[in-house]
């Protein structure tokens, strides 16, 4: 396992201070917390996207991203989880937040744990993640944590437990924040089966697997007669169809 996980939250809020940043930071600090329990050390960054506005334009104009946009996709490639939150306009993300990952290759998302995120001022646009948001992480074959969070304008000032009942913003924030720890420690604590067993097992697999070879040339059709030349590449229609 990992001796630091490194987290990346990138927010696209457009305002100083903005409620796209201040679930950014509860996100991150839920996160921090799931994964330092057991004192695994947590090393947090995060990018406000409105000071790289100019950047991101420059680098889809040019292809070819300045220093200081260079380093925030270091910073991307060299992060553990991506937690991304965008406010939510006209029924989609922030042309800022699109803008981005517009302005980044592609095969930096690829199999990048990602927590998606988004704000607005009604929970009218509550499900613009699903079908305008995540739809994008699957193109960009990110691999994204089940539970994304939104947060309307009334859901923040209810992070007591007392309340969780009426605004539960911080009972989602925690499920998702586990569940991005999970999916981190299953990555990273996969163990390598012991030699022995792994050899024992690879004896037992190849006598299974020569076993049921033999058992399936014993079940096999005779050899058909060979055919014109013509014909060569004609399969029989039982050979396309599985056998019962």
């Amino acid at each position: 396992m990992t001796d630091t996980f490194r987290l990346l939250a990138l927010s696209a809020g457009l305002s100083t201070p903005s409620s796209t940043r201040m679930l950014a930071d509860k996100l991150t600090r839920e996160a921090s917390a799931a994964l330092g329990a057991d004192g695994t050390a947590i090393e947090v960054t995060t990018v406000e996207l409105r000071e790289h506005a100019h950047d991101l334009t420059d680098a889809l104009l040019t292809r070819f991203p300045s220093e200081r946009l260079s380093m925030v996709i270091e910073q991307v490639r060299a992060a553990d989880a991506v937690i991304a939150i965008t406010p939510i306009f006209n029924a989609g993300p922030a042309g800022l937040f699109k803008t981005f990952f517009d302005a980044l290759d592609i095969e930096l998302w690829k199999d990048k744990p990602v927590l998606l995120g988004a704000t607005a001022g009604t929970a009218r646009h509550s499900l613009a993640i699903d079908y305008a948001v995540r739809p994008m992480f699957g193109y960009l074959k990110a691999d994204l944590v089940p539970t994304s969070v939104f947060a309307a304008s009334a859901d923040f000032g209810a992070d007591t437990e007392g309340q969780a009942d009426a605004q539960p913003l911080a009972v989602r924030v925690r499920r998702a924040a586990d569940e991005l720890a999970t999916m981190l420690r299953t990555r990273g604590g996969t163990a390598l089966p012991v030699a022995g067993a792994a050899g024992k097992a690879s004896a037992a697999d190849r006598s299974a697997e020569t076993q049921a070879v033999e058992d399936a040339s014993a079940d096999a059709a005779p050899a058909r007669p060979a055919l014109d030349p013509e014909f060569a590449d004609f399969v029989p229609m039982d050979d396309l169809l599985p056998r019962r």
